[in-house]
């Protein structure tokens, strides 16, 4: 994450746009800091198709066009290949399209994942499907800095996502993409809740509200050196 010169110093009188298509889950949102505009939709493989319609559906929702935007949020992955360069396209367009003084800003989609559990006071867990049965994910909690990643991202199996976490010494949440036979594994695993499945599922909220901070910060992306984090073993 970077500082990025002439970018990023936050309009008040324009909004954020988020975009997350990192897994067949996809989702954008509109913030103005207080109040949010959300659409979630399960795309598959058809981020190509149906991301920039629900983009314009959403501003069409509040009677907004792509000028209103003061900056464009992109999650950053880990997630798939199709919908992570999707997603990144859709938002580099718009940012360049729109000129210099709109701030393109990247999020970890586990930090988004992560993100509606973290006033529990319990460690977390953020999970995305990597297909094929595998799962990436990382932990959270309190530390030197604050609450955030207490340790990298890590492609594996659901058991040895269930050994991590039993391994934790506090109480922990397991939030994310978990199937119905690994969300059963995972909750087997004593000290450890998952919540119900649509209290797991990513919201492009939470892409929002990690991006505005930045942008309030003034922080922005270069959108010619962001690059997405594809999943990998």
């Amino acid at each position: 994450m970077e500082r990025q010169a002439g970018r990023g110093e936050p309009d008040t009188g324009r909004l954020l746009l988020a975009i997350d298509s990192s897994t067949e889950q996809a989702g954008v949102a509109l913030f103005d800091g207080a109040r949010v505009a959300e659409l979630s939709w399960h795309a598959g493989r058809e981020q190509t198709v149906t991301l920039l319609a629900q983009v314009h559906a959403v501003m069409a929702l509040l009677g907004l066009v792509v000028a209103d935007l003061g900056a464009v949020a992109v999650a950053t992955g880990p997630g798939t290949f199709n919908g992570l360069r999707v997603g990144m396209s859709v938002a580099k367009g718009l940012v360049l399209g729109l000129g210099p003084d709109v701030a393109l800003l990247g999020v970890p989609t586990l930090d988004a994942a992560a993100l509606p559990h973290a006033a529990g006071g319990r460690p977390v867990v953020a999970v995305v499907a990597a297909g094929r049965g595998r799962l990436v994910w990382a932990a959270y909690g309190s530390g030197p800095d604050g609450w955030g990643q207490t340790a990298t991202p890590r492609n594996g199996t659901v058991e040895e996502l269930a050994e991590q976490v039993a391994g934790m010494l506090e109480e922990t949440i397991v939030t994310g993409e978990l199937s119905p036979s690994q969300e059963t594994i995972v909750a087997a695993v004593p000290g450890v809740a998952v919540p119900p499945r649509l209290l797991r599922a990513r919201r492009p909220a939470a892409v929002a509200e990690l991006a505005w901070r930045r942008w309030r910060a003034g922080e922005a992306d270069d959108p010619v050196t962001l690059e997405p984090v594809y999943l990998s073993r």
